[in-house]
């Protein structure tokens, strides 16, 4: 398997793949719109820059952390990585355990990483009188996003995506850190795995370029 595609059809039929595909839908309607917003509002991360991962160990839902462990079981195939994930099981303040400090790209698991990663930096929140706001993040030494901008009602903001990404997960009303969700759904893929015909394909460089988060 080479691509999230592929990891929805070789689970094609279970509660495991039909999850994974309603994820990545949500997923890809995201990324279009984070992409228009920050292209909109000359929003970008400074180059290179990954120090949000550095100092922060996401908490994430069941739906999230299963993606994340399927691309490290069957399109990563990183037993070194895995085993890091592993051992970061009860680590609440990071850094995030699939961060890697020597590459230009920093994310192990870009393709398939959660929610938080994806909007922190890159879309606007609710203020304390629910006007959606914008802030520049901290990390961004660069200045290469605006510091502040005060956006009209139709903008959909963090909290907007939050709920959506609750909707699809049944399973558990409450996030855990990363850690420890995926460290879990490791095991029960594995053993979903093992009932099913997943062919062994060789794995790519697949790890995309990211353009604000």
């Amino acid at each position: 398997m080479d691509s999230i595609g592929h990891l929805c059809e070789a689970f094609k039929g279970t509660y495991a793949g039909e999850a994974m595909d309603a994820l990545q839908t949500l997923y890809s309607t995201i990324e279009t719109e984070t992409t228009a917003f920050c292209k909109e509002n000359e929003i970008a991360c400074g180059p290179g820059c990954g120090t949000c991962c550095e100092h922060f160990m996401p908490d994430i839902t069941t739906t999230e952390a299963r993606l994340v462990a399927a691309y490290l079981l069957f399109i990563k195939k990183d037993e070194a990585l895995i085993e890091k994930v592993k051992e970061s099981a009860g680590n609440t303040t990071g850094p995030c355990p699939l961060y890697c400090f020597n590459t230009p790209y920093h994310c192990s698991v870009y393709p398939s990483r959660p929610l938080i990663c994806r909007l922190f930096g890159a879309c606007a929140n609710h203020d304390k009188n629910g006007n959606a706001v914008f802030r520049r993040c901290r990390y961004n030494v660069e200045k290469t996003m605006p510091e502040f901008l005060t956006l009209g009602g139709e903008v959909t903001v963090m909290q907007d995506y939050a709920y959506l990404l609750r909707s699809l997960d049944q399973e558990s009303e409450e996030a855990s850190m990363l850690g420890d969700a995926v460290s879990s759904q490791i095991e029960q893929l594995r053993f979903l795995a093992s009932m099913l015909d997943l062919s062994d394909r060789p794995n790519p460089d697949d790890t995309p370029n990211p353009i604000a988060s």
